[in-house]
């Protein structure tokens, strides 16, 4: 073998390296923008008792409350859409992740609306749907963690 190709060799094993040495490091980078911006949802204002409705059994009022809600699960899903996450491992589950929160938003928004028509037990459906839904939310955070830790 000729040194030149000994040094080509090396010159292809070092960008390797380097190559995964990126792929971590935009995994790390991409994973700290993820679990900053969901953090920072859980902290603001409308995540604050996200479903309770002050114990009022007040229909319009807990219509009002499952809007709220709903708009702040819309707004978790536009703010993970908008950070562009492109790993492989982590892209899917964020896009997975956003699906959870338009569907949550969604199952909320159909609560509000029997409500509205005094469907009360359409209205418990609907809640039940969103409660299957944010069932779904703790094993993907598993998944996540497992990746970005």
């Amino acid at each position: 073998m000729s040194s030149s190709a000994g040094a080509g060799r090396a010159l292809l094993c070092a960008l390797a390296l380097g190559a995964s040495a990126c792929g971590k490091f935009q995994q790390a980078r991409e994973c700290a923008t993820f679990v900053k911006t969901v953090n920072a949802w859980l902290a603001s204002p409308g995540s604050q008792n996200l479903t309770d409705n002050g114990g009022s059994s007040d229909p319009k009022r807990i219509a009002e409350q499952a809007r709220r809600t709903a708009q702040h699960y819309t707004e978790l899903s536009q703010r993970l859409a908008a950070l562009h996450i492109e790993g492989e491992d982590l892209a899917p589950r964020v896009t997975r992740y956003e699906q959870i929160a338009d569907s949550a938003a969604q199952a909320l928004r159909d609560v509000a609306e029997a409500l509205d028509r005094g469907d009360l037990e359409n209205a418990r459906k609907k809640r039940v749907d969103f409660d299957t839904v944010a069932q779904r939310e703790a094993p993907l955070v598993k998944e996540i963690n497992a990746i970005c830790r």
